[in-house]
């Protein structure tokens, strides 16, 4: 998956765990490979079945003036389950990680923002943990959870209505 934002690309690598940030200058320049970093705070020794899922980047707002990269890693051995990874793209020369949030779901997929300002995040554990809605806190630096159903099977993708 891939997202353009301000003259840059920012790539997940699923199989690597890792974001990639590359520059796209005006034409005929080539793209630029900038920098890429793991979507991991502690990657596990390979051969793990650890993947990067979904590359989220909401536009900035009133509420929310400054661009993060929310990016789900799924199947995490960890029994506070897959964890949302959150990145400052501040820096034009670097990925900074500045928060990684367990989510208690297992096998995160989907993930969708929306609400007034693109306040909430839903997401979704396809194998456990259903889907749990979380607000962003601190400017969008992080996630708490604010709404929960165990109970729905296999969640996948999300659209707001």
């Amino acid at each position: 998956m891939a997202k353009f934002v301000d003259g840059f690309l920012y790539t997940l690598l699923e199989l690597a765990n890792s974001l990639a940030k590359f520059r796209f200058p005006p034409l005929p320049n080539e793209p630029l490979f900038m920098t890429a970093t793991s979507t991991l705070s502690q990657p596990p020794a390979s051969p793990h079945d650890m993947l990067a899922a979904e590359i989220l980047i909401p536009t900035p707002n009133a509420t929310f003036p400054t661009p993060y990269i929310y990016i789900s890693n799924r199947n995490d051995p960890s029994p506070g389950g897959d964890t949302i990874a959150i990145f400052s793209i501040a820096n034009p020369d670097t990925l900074d990680l500045v928060a990684e949030v367990r989510t208690g779901l297992k096998n995160v997929r989907g993930m969708a923002f929306g609400g007034p300002d693109d306040k909430w995040l839903v997401a979704g554990g396809v194998t456990e943990g259903g889907v749990k809605i979380f607000e962003r806190v601190d400017g969008g630096k992080g996630l708490k959870v604010i709404a929960a159903n165990e109970g729905v099977r296999a969640p996948a993708g999300f659209l707001w209505v």
